[in-house]
């Protein structure tokens, strides 16, 4: 019987051998993505507007040598040239991943691995699930012309059309209550330093991320949640990321993916080609307010986005 035992047990150890030694081969020889492209969707289609188009655009960099996703937000205005419209068209254009990577490889002069798409409705259920985040204003806002949803879900004369939302300067909790506000809102000045414009959306868009992030790394200690967090990436968003995409990763970045820190680049955005990568023309294409880059072929951007993802 003893022997029966030694051999089950050396059959059980060999087999588990084998099986760890081919998951590292075939994980090893897994390509690990680098480059994400994150297409906020606000997807509308009511009174007020019908649309598909994604407002909210971010390239993402994981780099190989560092603890670093180093993040960098696009301007929904850019104009896109070889079809001429702004970029925040293009998934409204077409939903093909293959097509959204390389016109939008051809923006950024970077290749892109993987694409990610979020909804506002997956926007509250992440935030909710991660049990709200905090995030700190050093500036409050105030919008009087947020739509108002009512007047969405049900238009009357007796409903305003909108309303008015508020979120004051220190410590605020976001929830699937307010997230959606907190994100969408431009109207509230008429400078990025006072909430308002695209410009200040895509900073309360990025202090959202980060601090989103920062909660979800936080959590690798709390099983429910990082299960919750799976099912949620797995069932709910929608990516051509693979479970082959998520080994390559793991096996790449084992050291350090818990330990990943999110960095912010500010693209220079203004009205001075001088200064500014990307600036208004004081002027409008196609009878629509838009950015332009400094240079033809988006190359001014190319360069700066090089440079930045090198330090």
């Amino acid at each position: 019987m003893k022997k029966v035992i030694i051999i089950l047990i050396s059959i059980i150890i060999i087999f588990t051998g084998v099986s760890f030694y081919l998951y590292q081969t075939q994980v090893k020889n897994l390509p690990a993505p680098q480059n994400f492209l994150i297409l906020g969707l606000d997807p509308r289609n009511d009174q007020l507007e019908k649309t598909q188009v994604t407002d909210t655009i971010i390239f993402a960099h994981l780099s190989e040598n560092s603890q670093e996703v180093k993040l960098i937000s696009l301007p929904r205005d850019l104009w896109f040239y070889p079809k001429s419209f702004k970029i925040n068209q293009l998934y409204q254009e077409s939903d093909s991943f293959s097509y959204l990577k390389e016109n939008f490889s051809l923006v950024l002069g970077q290749k892109i691995d993987n694409v990610v798409v979020i909804t506002t409705q997956d926007l509250m259920s992440l935030v909710d699930l991660v049990g709200g985040v905090d995030v700190y204003l050093e500036n409050g806002f105030k919008d009087d012309l947020y739509p108002n949803p009512d007047y969405i879900n049900s238009p009357s004369s007796n409903i305003p059309i909108y309303k008015t939302i508020e979120f004051p300067s220190g410590l605020n909790h976001l929830t699937s209550s307010n997230v959606t506000e907190f994100v969408r809102s431009r109207k509230s000045a008429d400078t990025a330093d006072g909430g308002g414009t695209d410009l200040g959306r895509i900073k309360r868009q990025q202090l959202l991320l980060e601090n989103l992030f920062s909660k979800m790394i936080a959590s690798k200690t709390d099983f429910p949640m990082l299960l919750g967090l799976y099912q949620f990436w797995h069932q709910q968003l929608k990516t051509d990321f693979t479970n082959q995409d998520l080994l390559g990763l793991i096996n790449r970045y084992r050291l350090n993916l818990l330990n990943l820190k999110l960095v912010k680049i500010d693209i220079p955005t203004g009205e001075n080609p001088k200064t500014d990568i990307i600036y208004h023309p004081q002027k409008f294409i196609n009878k629509q307010w838009v950015f332009i880059t400094s240079s033809p072929n988006y190359l001014s951007l190319h360069e700066f986005i090089s440079k930045s993802l090198l330090y």
